[in-house]
């Protein structure tokens, strides 16, 4: 709850991804887009994954990467409402994760 928007975001997000052995010999981008219920863009964050060694990993099972997420340059938000986080993996959506600012 903010007492008047635009308001800072003020949250951080926690991922936790399931990578399969096969995707760890190289690395990924991971894309958190942040927009409001009519799909206007508020920001959009980047991040390089590290290359995991593979070998670690046992065979039949994902490798699990926790990400904790501090947002830079504090977004935003611009009113009250329906917002959510669009995941994307490569370019590939992954998930999307809805939340209400009021």
């Amino acid at each position: 709850m903010r007492p008047q928007y635009p308001a800072p975001l003020g949250m951080q997000l926690a991922l936790r991804i399931l990578a399969h052995p096969t995707e760890l010999d190289r690395s990924h981008t991971l894309e958190v887009l942040l927009q409001d219920e009519d799909g206007e863009r508020v920001t959009r964050f980047a991040l390089e994954t590290a290359q995991i060694d593979a070998s670690q990993v046992p065979p039949g099972e994902q490798a699990p990467l926790p990400l904790a997420w501090n947002f830079p340059a504090n977004p935003h938000l611009p009113h009250p409402g329906r917002y959510s986080f669009e995941l994307l993996i490569d370019g590939v959506h992954q998930a999307t994760v809805p939340f209400t600012a009021t």
